[in-house]
């Protein structure tokens, strides 16, 4: 996803399953290490069928994704199902920043929507307010998912190398319950236009 925190796809090779685990467990330590530690460039789980790594960095909490994977034998090769996502408390703490800006910038948009309406007079003394929420927003949305599309594309290029395919191995589901990135998007701001006329009307009306 162009995004959105998240990648979902799949990695067709012509290596076995057992190689692709052989090569992964080689750069994964299954024991947590401070990045100066290890010579691994990952840490988590890996077995036979199922892996769970993160990049090994030399802090503890980050906001780098988390990768789910399953490896899945297909004819002479495999097919390597891969998730990428934030990790659950960064995923939250993201989504509640995020949605207390989203909450007070439209929401003051429609309490001045209903003062115009309300006193008949339409002129705005300043624009430039509406920008101090659009910044919030984009600082807020830069921090938190900047260096998870950073470390996702780092991701994918080790994935890509490790198990000796390229780009065009890649086939992206990138659904998120079934709805693409365009979908999610535009529900997100028709859920939020119908909120706030609906909050203007039943202030209108009182």
């Amino acid at each position: 996803m162009r995004f959105l925190p998240y990648e979902d796809f799949e990695i067709y090779t012509s290596l076995t399953s057992d190689e692709v685990f052989h090569r992964l467990r080689a750069a994964v330590d299954t024991q947590r290490k401070w990045w100066i530690f290890t010579n691994k460039p990952f840490w988590g789980e890996v077995d036979r069928h199922y892996f769970k790594v993160w990049r090994a960095t030399w802090w503890l909490r980050n906001l780098t994704p988390v990768v789910l994977g399953k490896i899945r034998s297909e004819g002479s090769g495999c097919c390597i199902q891969i998730r990428m996502r934030l990790p659950w408390y960064s995923f939250f703490f993201s989504a509640l920043w995020l949605g207390m800006v989203w909450y007070l910038y439209f929401g003051a948009i429609a309490y001045l929507l209903i003062q115009k309406i309300q006193t008949g007079i339409w002129q705005i003394d300043s624009p430039w307010f509406l920008l101090t929420g659009i910044g919030m927003f984009a600082f807020g949305y830069l921090l938190f998912f900047s260096s998870f599309k950073r470390d996702a594309n780092r991701n994918k290029a080790f994935l890509l190398d490790l198990s000796n395919s390229k780009e065009n191995d890649i086939t992206y589901r990138d659904r998120i319950f079934g709805l693409t990135e365009s979908q999610i998007i535009t529900s997100l701001f028709l859920i939020t236009f119908v909120a706030s006329l609906g909050w203007i009307v039943f202030s209108l009306i009182q």
